[in-house]
């Protein structure tokens, strides 16, 4: 069987599971809208946050499950779960939406584990980049694969049941491909340290990554959804927006690609402090562009894509070097947990900032909040030593 390294294995597998992720999102809320079942949509939504925002316990499983299992089986229930989109009753739902989150939950926190165990420091940052992509790539395709399944398919609700099956099945095929090639290579040795210490030991380095955690999830929640508001309040007609958008996608994956055959591995602390507080300061130029040109405030969220691109991978590639690896899961399950916090903490309080504020005042407060997180992270995992494993 060909060898196909670890770069490969995971960028591959990213693609597909996140077409298939993005497909089904980008189906569902139609089709329970056809149905007149929008209340059990929002329910289930809620449901799956939920399940998903006990990322910690998926990532103790996955570190007592072990490497590349948790990803398999993660992905499999993942899809499992969003196959029973088609059921709008509330009672399937509700338990189809459980599964959905406990699978993507247990294949995303896993795949921490499986990296850090088989991969060298010199690797990481590459493989990071390479996932990264991956999810770019596969967003892409999911989404236009969705939008071309809804015109070319004839019937009212015909192309969303075609987007709702065809999703899962992209990512059955990633759970396929990793059990026809993944585990390549061997794993790399934990070091005594590593070894010895127990989990109690992880918890100031939880702590850490759970307060950073936070911070980030309330700061991109203040941003991401209300993307195509700041652009038509820049002034952008809405088909105009949409374009914007589809630039900061493409500029992120160019981005990412780069970073993905360069890696980051030189100074990774030094290159998130420079691209999130480029992030920060261009979040706050958006809130004094506003009123000045609709152009500028494109040109300004588009290059803010891309450095968020190089921020995202830098502080991946940190979290790799901090993060013992016979608790990867386990720890990052914490970190991600803390994000989903801080996102829904951003999400509640966005639309009350953006009524009383306005675009100005939340782009205001996101940029400082940015500006802070590129100061917090380096402050408390700078002094925490590189951890082989």
């Amino acid at each position: 069987m060909t060898r196909i390294g670890l770069r490969g294995q995971l960028g591959i597998f990213s693609v597909l599971f996140a077409s298939g992720m993005w497909m089904s999102k980008v189906a569902q809320p139609l089709h329970y809208e056809n149905a007149g079942a929008l209340v059990a949509f929002g329910v289930g939504y809620a449901a799956m946050a939920i399940t998903g925002g006990f990322s910690f316990v998926w990532g103790a499983i996955a570190d007592r499950l072990g490497e590349l299992n948790a990803v398999r089986i993660g992905a499999l229930v993942y899809a499992v779960g969003i196959a029973g989109r088609f059921l709008t009753d509330v009672a399937p739902t509700v338990a189809f939406s459980v599964i959905a989150g406990a699978g993507a939950s247990l294949a995303l926190v896993g795949i921490r584990p499986w990296v850090r165990s088989r991969a060298t420091d010199e690797e990481i940052p590459s493989i990071v980049g390479g996932r990264n992509l991956g999810n770019q790539v596969g967003m892409f395709v999911g989404t236009v694969g969705a939008a071309a399944l809804f015109a070319f398919v004839p019937g009212t609700d015909a192309g969303t049941l075609a987007a709702l099956g065809v999703a899962p099945l992209l990512v059955v095929l990633g759970f396929v491909w990793l059990l026809m090639f993944g585990r390549t290579g061997a794993p790399v040795d934990l070091t005594a340290a590593a070894e010895t210490s127990g989990r109690s030991s992880f918890r100031g380095l939880a702590t850490k990554l759970a307060a950073i955690g936070v911070l980030s999830g309330f700061y991109v929640s203040l941003v991401t959804p209300y993307l195509p508001l700041f652009l038509t309040r820049g002034g952008l007609p809405d088909a105009a927006a949409a374009v914007v958008i589809a630039a900061m996608s493409f500029a992120q994956i160019a981005v990412t690609a780069v970073i993905a055959r360069r890696g980051t591995r030189a100074r990774p602390f030094r290159l998130f402090l420079i691209a999130e507080s480029v992030t920060g300061l261009l979040t706050l130029t958006v809130a004094l562009a506003l009123s000045v040109s609709p152009i500028l405030v494109a040109v300004l969220f588009i290059a803010r894509a891309g450095f968020v691109a190089i921020a995202v991978t830098s502080e991946e590639t940190i979290q790799y070097a901090v993060i013992p690896g016979n608790a990867a899961g386990f720890v990052f399950g914490i970190s991600q947990t803390a994000f989903l916090i801080g996102d829904a903490l951003g999400g509640a309080l966005g639309a009350p900032l953006w009524t009383m504020l306005g675009p100005t005042g939340l782009a205001t407060i996101a940029g400082a909040a940015t500006l802070a997180n590129a100061i917090l992270l380096p402050a408390l995992l700078r002094t925490k030593a590189p951890v082989r494993s």
